[in-house]
């Protein structure tokens, strides 16, 4: 039984449950144009929901299929540097969750901290580093635990020949981007990408004990790596020439599931 208002609204638009939810970062929308008998549901017209105020996150709901799997993704997420708190951050997870998917991926745009890892390449999340100092005068890691999704995506990547690494997240509160002395700071803490998102989700996606994915489409280098000042315009930018791959490895995940289903019948 659905109890949240906001899952109400949308459950009763989309009359089926997804298997899989997909939560885009800036400027990774582009997978939206793979869905086939689209239902779009904007953000503003969904009860007790926050709409979104930054480039490159529409703010709507688009369900509809891939391969014949139903799926469910958020173009658009909020920010703790919007002054929404962790618990507002994580209200798209909270309805993920009242629609019981099988998995839910979370992406995001990222810094790279590593220079022997190209821009427009992935990076699954294997840990968390935060470094907001929201919550806590010291950093806190979050090692997240392995799932039978998260093999089975690095599997899939190397197949398709998509480069997809393995790292720790880096979250920061923004809105600015991270000083030379910041970034200096993160990669002697092992962090290999960084970010002002994801963190808040994981959190709530770990407290629900949800089945989930992280990744992050790396799009930039960190402030003093590279002479290049970083500019939100190029994120974007380099998340939209990464589109193709990232639509591939996001569309070959969702099959996998459709092909484990099939699997479990025989």
């Amino acid at each position: 039984m659905i109890k949240n208002n906001s899952t109400k609204y949308i459950y009763n638009k989309i009359k089926k449950r997804p298997e899989v939810c997909v939560l885009l970062g800036s400027g990774l929308g582009t997978i939206s144009k793979q869905i086939k008998n689209k239902i779009i549901i904007k953000y503003s017209d969904v009860p007790n929901f926050h709409d979104t105020s930054i480039s490159g996150h529409k703010g709507e709901f688009i369900f509809g299929y891939i391969n014949g799997i139903p799926i469910l993704c958020a173009m658009g997420r909020f920010h703790y540097y919007e002054g929404f708190s962790f618990e507002e951050i994580g209200s798209i997870i909270e309805i993920f969750h009242s629609l019981h998917p099988k998995l839910t991926i979370i992406t995001n745009s990222s810094g790279c901290l590593n220079m022997k890892w190209d821009i427009g390449s992935f990076m699954l999340v294997n840990e968390f580093l935060d470094f907001s100092f929201i919550n806590s005068k010291n950093t806190k890691r979050f090692k997240l635990k392995n799932n039978k999704y998260y093999t089975d995506c690095l599997k899939i990547a190397e197949k398709n020949n998509i480069k997809l690494y393995e790292g720790t997240y880096t979250f920061t509160s923004g809105p600015s981007y991270e000083t030379k002395s910041e970034i200096k700071e993160i990669i002697s803490l092992d962090g290999h990408a960084v970010g002002m998102s994801t963190f808040p989700e994981y959190i709530k996606c770990k407290s629900l004990k949800m089945t989930s994915l992280f990744i992050s489409c790396l799009t930039n280098y960190g402030a003093g790596l590279t002479n290049n000042k970083i500019e939100h315009i190029d994120v974007i930018a380099n998340a939209v020439k990464a589109k193709d791959k990232f639509c591939t490895l996001i569309i070959k995940i969702i099959e996998n599931i459709g092909s484990r289903k099939k699997q479990k019948k025989l």
